[in-house]
């Protein structure tokens, strides 16, 4: 069960980053208001929690 968290960290981790660094464009699912206003939102909180979840399901599967 931890291996199976630990994945879904990581991928939910490098996933949340990509779209907050605007590595992956919001504007391709919903429309570029929308995703102004995401970025707006919820982008300095993504930049910060995304990757500190990553390095948790790293740190999950390895111990």
């Amino acid at each position: 069960m931890n291996t199976v968290f630990a994945l879904i960290a990581i991928i939910a981790g490098v996933l949340g980053s990509l779209v907050a660094f605007n590595k992956i464009q919001l504007d391709k699912f919903v429309n570029p208001g929308e995703a102004q206003a995401w970025h707006e939102k919820y982008g300095k909180i993504f930049k910060i929690i995304s990757p500190i979840a990553a390095v948790f399901g790293i740190w999950l599967l390895l111990f």
